[in-house]
C-alpha cells in the first residue's frame, strides 16, 4: 500500500497517537456501540473508527466520501467508553477527528441522522487558527 500525504487532520489537533495505541481491539465495545449494533459494520464500531484514526494519522488513507461516512456516523454516546477494558477516551479521540477539515457538506445527507447531527454542530470540522 503506497502511503498518501497526512491530509486527515489538522496539524495543531489530530488525535493523539497515544489514545489511538491504547485500543487492544478486543471487541467489547461492539455490542455497546447503537451503530454497530445496528448495522453490523466494523467500520461504524468505535474499534473500526480507531482504526481508521491510525490509518490517517499514519498517512496510509486520505479522508475519502467512505472515511467520513463511517466517523460521522457516530453518535457521540460514548456507551464504548464504560464498557473499554483499556480505558481508551473515545470522546477525546472522536473530538479531535471531527476537528478535521470538512470534505463533505452532510446537511444533503439522505441519512436523517447525519444530516441532523451536521446541522445541530454546524462548526463540525472546523479547525482552531493558532
Amino acid at each position: 500500500m503506497t502511503p498518501v500525504p497526512n491530509q486527515a487532520f489538522d496539524q495543531h489537533h489530530p488525535p493523539a497517537p497515544e489514545l489511538i495505541n491504547q485500543c487492544v481491539h478486543c471487541g467489547f465495545c461492539l455490542p455497546a456501540c447503537p451503530t454497530y449494533v445496528l448495522w453490523g459494520n466494523e467500520m461504524d464500531s468505535p474499534r473500526g473508527r480507531i482504526y481508521l484514526m491510525k490509518m490517517a494519522s499514519d498517512g496510509a488513507t486520505a479522508m475519502t466520501d467512505p472515511w467520513v461516512r463511517h466517523i460521522d456516523t457516530c453518535l457521540g454516546c460514548m456507551s464504548c467508553m464504560t464498557a473499554c477494558p483499556s480505558g481508551v477516551d473515545y470522546a477525546k479521540l472522536i473530538e479531535a477527528t471531527l476537528k478535521g477539515p470538512p470534505l463533505i457538506d452532510h446537511t444533503d445527507s439522505p441519512h436523517p441522522l447525519v444530516r441532523r447531527r451536521f446541522k445541530q454542530r454546524p462548526n463540525l470540522g472546523a479547525t482552531d487558527q493558532e
